[in-house]
């Protein structure tokens, strides 16, 4: 009799701590909004930038991170540049500011070195800036580009008309990705 009571005891025990560790994992948000982070457009300080809004697999070989215009971000950005066009906040969420689409995509490989950035480019990881502006952050290489790599501070190389034509590999805004996708990984071995 006593065996079959604290048989009973432990069984409701085990449930609660189930509910308990149920209840909390489900209450845990994919990205915390107290400290949001971001897949960088560009790092200029007018730059609109998308705010993660799911990440899944950091750290791993199957790292994934999704991220849009927030309004909150978009109200405060045309506050300050388009102050006089009201439509401008919703604009800028549908249109996802200069990427002109509204969902922002990055992947990564984050054992074997491979970033595919919000603009669809594939990167390699060929180590750490060892000096200058980018010293200690992630430096990337275009697949089957061989030239020496500098620092773009901006994040984004841009033409006379404002076109976006492409980050190379000394971008902060691919170490910023990169550090989203694969926070906590040890380095990738460079090849």
């Amino acid at each position: 009799m006593q065996q079959l009571r604290l048989s009973s005891i432990l069984n409701i025990a085990w449930l609660c701590a189930s509910i308990f560790l149920g209840l909390f994992l489900i209450s845990v948000p994919p990205v915390s909004s107290g400290n949001p982070e971001y897949l960088p457009i560009c790092n200029l300080p007018k730059c609109l930038n998308p705010q993660v809004t799911a990440k899944s697999g950091i750290g791993t070989a199957a790292a994934t991170a999704e991220a849009k215009i927030s309004p909150d971000d978009a109200a405060k950005w045309c506050t300050t540049y388009k102050p006089r066009d009201k439509y401008c906040p919703k604009e800028q969420v549908q249109s996802g500011w200069i990427g002109f689409r509204p969902l922002y995509r990055a992947s990564a490989d984050c054992l074997a070195g491979r970033l595919t950035a919000i603009d669809g480019g594939t990167y390699s990881y060929v180590g750490i800036w060892e000096d200058g502006a980018g010293k200690g952050l992630p430096r990337f290489r275009v697949k089957g580009d061989a030239k020496d790599l500098k620092w773009e501070g901006s994040g984004a190389d841009v033409d006379h008309t404002g076109t976006f034509l492409g980050w190379g590999g000394g971008s902060a805004n691919l170490a910023a990705q990169w550090n989203v996708l694969c926070a906590g990984a040890p380095a990738p071995a460079v090849k």
